[in-house]
């Protein structure tokens, strides 16, 4: 499939003003460009149209071209082989798959590009909302900006290792930014998180899809769990005290229905903390592909009449799965056979239209799925197949999905205290996490655990949320081989800087090995 859809995500968005991106956040007044409407500076009520772009933007994280792509085709759980004449587009899938990018690689300088805008934009608003008097809620919505900026500049630090930074009230854009190393940025993040997470509201306080606290202390989390990596320097007990507040609260729960949470009309969803809002009523843009990307040319259902037949699972990861007690929830679900003829979860085998015909490929060969694919040249039918997303088959606009996207759940954060109480020797506590989440998966609970297996827990349960890169990085297995993808060097752990980013920012140094 040649992927013209990336034409936006290559313009240089390095430091934008422009935030008028439509939103559905719950916050439903205007969007203004402040460049075009300089009333917007002069009336308090306008403030919203200015925390709007900030949350706009997140919809752009989870394209599979750009941030989610990265997470997800880098690893053992995604890739996106080429077939016949498809899928080849320069190479860049086959580069994600073997770790061989370069700093003018797309997918690197769109992750890039989306991740340097939401900072921006957090300052943007920032700096009008600062103009108005001090309230209330202008003072709430300066803070949820302030963890969104946040959020950016740990993506920003987790994939580049280097992070432009300017504070909100520098306006002279003809200096270029400072640059943060990694050891800054995390301590960085540490500082304004501390700071800003008793200012935040809890679930019961704030409208759905806005950041919560729980939103700030689970990225906290993240941050401590993640901090050997970054600077060489373990947290493990600070992670275990942020999980244990996000747990404690009680605001949120470990669903019993794991397929419930992955429909498309799934707002409120009891294990949501963090959430990116979508609505297919609406043109909303970014984020919209989930189903087109992977399904077969001939799976069509509903109003899903283009589908290009792209990225699947690896055999690697197929094969790590424990089936002899977990196939039946995580793995599979049916309840959307009767309207799309799928089931959710991995499409293994012979696939069926809604009436129950048996499908066959273009060549007239049944349509199959099987786990072997061959990266380089792969026949229609190789590669399993994934659908954690439930498409809404009546949809009028079937490349911007309505499913709301998680980017934090109660169910990650089990996980992640479970690994750093392993990590930290309390292996009881962490066997106590790990089956509060398999004794609501219907899996048989664990009467021991090693490390191996909480990082084989995160991939039952958190296949393609955008999580297996970092996983595999802290578990150490991201330079390894796997499904015809050799062995790679440590630099690679680390994305490139783009090379269009280092020649705007003289601040800005190419991470050693490219």
């Amino acid at each position: 499939m040649k992927i013209l859809k990336m034409k936006f995500l290559y313009k240089v968005l390095f430091i934008t003003m422009a935030i008028a991106i439509a939103s559905c956040t719950k916050l439903d007044e205007k969007i203004f460009d402040e460049v075009l409407d300089t009333s917007l500076i002069d009336d308090p009520a306008n403030a919203p149209g200015l925390v709007n772009p900030v949350y706009a933007n997140l919809r752009l994280l989870n394209e599979f071209w750009g941030t989610w792509g990265l997470q997800e085709a880098t690893t053992d759980e995604a890739m996106f082989p080429t077939r016949g004449t498809d899928w080849y587009d320069n190479g860049i899938w086959q580069q994600d798959h073997l770790q061989t990018w370069s700093a003018d690689h797309g997918h690197v300088g769109g992750a890039w590009n989306v991740t340097l805008q939401g900072i921006s934009r957090a300052n943007t608003g920032i700096y009008y909302l600062k103009q108005f008097p001090s309230t209330v809620e202008i003072d709430g919505y300066i803070v949820e900006l302030r963890f969104l900026k946040a959020y950016y500049v740990y993506l920003c630090n987790d994939f580049y290792g280097q992070t432009p930074y300017r504070a909100w009230d520098e306006t002279n854009y003809s200096i270029a930014p400072i640059v943060m190393d990694r050891a800054e940025a995390t301590q960085w993040l540490i500082t304004e998180l501390t700071e800003i997470i008793p200012l935040m509201k809890t679930k019961a306080q704030i409208p759905y899809g806005r950041a919560s606290k729980a939103a700030a202390q689970t990225l906290l989390a993240k941050i401590y769990l993640n901090k050997e990596v970054y600077v060489g320097t373990a947290a493990w007990n600070d992670a275990i005290g942020q999980c244990d507040a996000v747990i404690n609260s009680g605001d949120y729960t470990i669903t019993s229905d794991y397929w419930s949470q992955f429909q498309y009309d799934n707002p409120n969803a009891e294990e949501s903390i963090f959430t990116f809002i979508r609505n297919d009523n609406y043109d909303l843009g970014g984020g919209g592909v989930w189903v087109n990307f992977t399904l077969h040319y001939h799976q069509t259902f509903g109003n899903y009449t283009s589908l290009w037949n792209g990225g699947c699972i690896t055999k690697t990861f197929w094969e790590s799965w424990d089936n002899t007690d977990d196939a039946d929830v995580r793995k599979y679900d049916d309840r959307i056979r009767p309207t799309t003829g799928l089931n959710q979860g991995f499409l293994v085998g012979q696939q069926h239209s809604i009436d129950g015909t048996a499908l066959e490929t273009r060549d007239g060969s049944p349509l199959v799925f099987v786990a072997e694919v061959n990266l380089a040249s792969a026949g229609e039918a190789e590669g399993i197949r994934c659908i954690k997303y439930a498409p809404n088959p009546q949809t009028t606009r079937q490349f911007d999905a309505g499913n709301d996207f998680y980017a934090f759940r109660i169910s990650d954060v089990y996980l992640m205290r479970a690994e750093a109480k392993f990590r930290s020797g309390d292996v009881g506590g962490a066997l106590d996490d790990v089956n509060a989440i398999r004794s609501k998966r219907n899996a048989t609970e664990r009467t021991s655990l090693t490390i191996e297996d909480i990082y084989d827990e995160r991939g039952y349960e958190l296949y393609w949320e955008g999580k297996r890169r970092q996983d595999m990085i802290r578990f150490g297995h991201f330079t390894d081989a796997f499904s015809e993808k050799p062995a790679t060097p440590a630099h690679v752990r680390i994305f490139p800087i783009p090379q269009s980013a280092l020649d705007v920012n003289p601040n800005l140094v190419q991470n050693p090995g490219y």
